[in-house]
């Protein structure tokens, strides 16, 4: 739920809020293996890759271990979902860009605004917002776009 006492509270410009999580290797273990087994259908573990080895990482330019950007994009998938509900998932769309690598350790805050409230013929109304996810610094780390339809109130 969002400090507007749901969707039926927000206006343009109103701002939502999602998880502040850690990134942590467990959460990326858990993403990372959890995807891999899902695919073969057994538990399967990650083998070194830019999200589970240091050294591999660095080798591949980068300062570290980097979650994977699917990981914000659900933590924003969830920040829609308990600000909608099930009309999110029923009537939402979601897209993002990872525009900054996201490093272990990192504290991440998951964020919205109301872009537009456009009242539909049918009696529902589509939300447009912008989302993303940032650093303490309020560096942009994961930006994008979504759209939930509800049913007016």
């Amino acid at each position: 739920m969002n400090e507007h006492g749901g969707p039926s509270g927000l206006t343009v410009g109103s701002e939502i809020k999602g998880p502040v999580r850690v990134v942590t290797p467990e959460r990326i273990e858990w993403y990372d293996s959890a995807m891999l087994s899902a695919a073969k259908g057994e538990l399967a573990r990650v083998a070194s890759n830019i999200h589970t080895n240091e050294e591999y990482a660095r080798t591949q330019g980068l300062a570290g271990i980097i979650a994977d950007g699917m990981i914000s994009t659900n933590w924003i998938s969830s920040m829609l979902l308990q600000c909608f509900g099930m009309a999110y998932l029923e009537n939402g769309e979601l897209r993002t860009k990872f525009i900054k690598p996201i490093f272990l350790g990192t504290k991440v805050f998951v964020r919205g605004r109301v872009l537009s409230r456009e009242p539909n013929a049918s009696g529902t109304v589509t939300y447009r917002l912008e989302v993303w996810c940032e650093d303490g610094d309020r560096t942009k780390l994961t930006v994008g776009d979504a759209s939930v339809e509800v049913a007016a109130v």
